[in-house]
């Protein structure tokens, strides 16, 4: 009994040690990569993984949102998505055009200019400015200066450094009656088999009241530089030097449109003998209003 015993004691150790070293079953292979295509609003293409083109900051802030979406982008990878942005090609081109023709000639000066549906909270223009490494829209705040100050005393005062997608956002809402709405780029995602994976939400809330709203609407159409729109122009000066215009802004809107411009001194000078920036503080009132009118 006991030499049985000790047989099947040996038998299951030699079983046990072949299972051990038995090797694991492979990993199942990742599922495939498929082509990921963003849009403009008007579904033609703007960039695609398979086009060997880099990622603008464009690019970069539409895959940012929809991270924050918890779309990452290996999932828009396995699903074959196709994004549809809000950006719209022709006033996107105009805007780049009036950028490139004012502001690039004077290398130490980089600008930022950002247009909003106040209706939708839909971005219809995004420029980050010409250095492809700093996103002056979304990522780099700026003194607003006295001129885009609000006097509601709340929140929406614009008192802080704020991104010209903030100032956007706050002028937008006076353009919607006080209902303000959160900037996006992204309208929809749909999955290669044609399923919905994300839609934009659109609702807003109250942020000013629709008297303080009309208020400012006049007193902004007031302002004889903007030609009967809404727009407050704002120079910002350092207390150290009163005299020199660090960066400027215009912000202002139509009842369809909200439009910021900020210019200032370069983040990243292309060399050391560039001269520091002393910002012509009516160039942003200038660029708006040729934006507009294209």
């Amino acid at each position: 009994m006991r030499r049985s015993l000790i047989a099947l004691l040996l038998v299951a150790g030699v079983v046990g040690y072949v299972v051990w070293q038995r090797p694991d079953p492979p990993a199942a292979p990742p599922p495939p990569r498929k082509e990921v295509v963003v849009q403009y609003a008007d579904g033609s293409r703007l960039w695609s993984s398979t086009s060997g083109r880099p990622r603008t900051l464009l690019v970069k802030r539409v895959l940012a949102e929809l991270a924050e979406a918890s779309l990452s982008y290996d999932s828009l990878q396995v699903s074959g998505a196709v994004v549809r942005t809000s950006i719209d090609a022709k006033a996107q081109t105009v805007a780049a055009t009036v950028l490139g023709r004012l502001v690039a000639p004077q290398r130490e000066l980089d600008a930022a200019v950002t247009a909003m549906d106040p209706a939708s909270g839909a971005v219809r223009v995004y420029l980050p400015g010409f250095r492809y490494t700093n996103d002056m829209v979304s990522e780099v705040q700026k003194e607003p200066g006295p001129g885009l100050l609000l006097a509601d005393g709340g929140r929406n005062s614009l008192k802080e450094p704020a991104t010209p997608l903030k100032v956007n956002a706050t002028y937008a809402a006076l353009a919607a009656g006080g209902v303000q709405r959160k900037p996006h780029l992204v309208t929809e995602v749909t999955a290669a088999d044609g399923s919905t994976r994300y839609r934009a939400a659109e609702a807003g809330e109250q942020a000013f009241s629709k008297e303080f709203a009309d208020q400012v609407t006049t007193r902004l159409k007031g302002n004889p530089a903007c030609n009967g729109m809404a727009c407050a122009p704002s120079a910002y000066t350092s207390p150290a030097e009163p005299r020199k215009t660090k960066h400027a802004w215009v912000a202002g809107y139509t009842p369809e449109l909200a439009v910021t411009v900020w210019v200032g001194q370069t983040e990243v000078p292309y060399d050391d003998g560039l001269p520091e920036a002393n910002v012509d503080a009516d160039l942003p009132r200038v660029i708006w209003q040729e934006f507009l009118a294209g």
